[in-house]
């Protein structure tokens, strides 16, 4: 499969394939079908004012996050979205998002679409979303767009990856570069972790996995919807 291609179908078992994936960035993105489970409220270190990037970084922070399922096989980007956008203290359904975002059950979601719409929400509070692609396979890169997002900024970015190479999906997921978007929204420099919430119901939910390990699983053509201030 190419760079993030996948379709859409029904996952028949706990084994999911190519067709039933989510996928993120500049190309169109799919998510996988599940019924909208019980939402998880991860612990955090309390919100404090932000601070301007880069700037006393803290060690390690984790942000209050009430967690999404997607709600048809195809919503990745909306869940992972409207969770994003929830950290600014914007309350918006997965319906919503889609249906500005223009998401279809063929085509899924495309970055080009989706990023404009969060901007819309975010810019009067002089934020704004970009796609970099510098952390694809970059360990330190990633854990620093992160930190920043979430250390600084106080805000949780949405992270594109390959949903089969994430390790909680080994051996459960058929096909190569199969798109699929969470969010992360916490992270510990000592232990060089990133705290995500995946969105797709088989699998997701919460998950600790090293930095270096996730940068190995995004998507080259858009690693991340990145925050940063205006």
């Amino acid at each position: 499969m190419k760079n993030f291609g996948a379709g859409t179908g029904i996952a028949l078992t706990a084994t999911i394939t190519a067709s039933t994936l989510c996928l993120t960035g500049p190309t169109p993105a799919h998510a996988s079908p599940g019924t909208p489970a019980p939402t998880a409220s991860p612990r955090s270190t309390p919100v404090a004012t932000a601070t301007p990037k880069g700037l006393l970084t803290p060690v390690k922070y984790q942000l209050s996050l009430k967690g999404q399922r997607q709600s048809t096989n195809y919503y990745c980007v909306p869940a992972s979205s409207s969770m994003s956008l929830s950290s600014f203290g914007i309350k918006v359904s997965q319906s919503t998002l889609a249906k500005k975002m223009k998401t279809t059950s063929s085509g899924g979601t495309k970055g080009a679409n989706a990023v404009p719409v969060l901007n819309a929400y975010v810019k009067s509070k002089g934020y704004k979303y970009t796609i970099p692609t510098d952390a694809d396979g970059n360990a330190l890169v990633l854990m620093k767009r992160v930190s920043e997002d979430i250390g600084d900024l106080h805000r949780a970015p949405v992270i594109a990856v390959y949903m089969e190479q994430l390790p909680w999906n080994k051996g459960k997921v058929k096909g190569t570069e199969v798109g699929h978007a969470i969010i992360a929204y916490g992270y510990n420099k000592l232990t060089g972790t990133i705290t995500v919430y995946d969105p797709w119901k088989p699998t997701g939910g919460s998950h600790t996995i090293a930095a270096a390990t996730l940068a190995n699983t995004l998507q080259p053509g858009g690693n991340m919807y990145d925050i940063s201030k205006l």
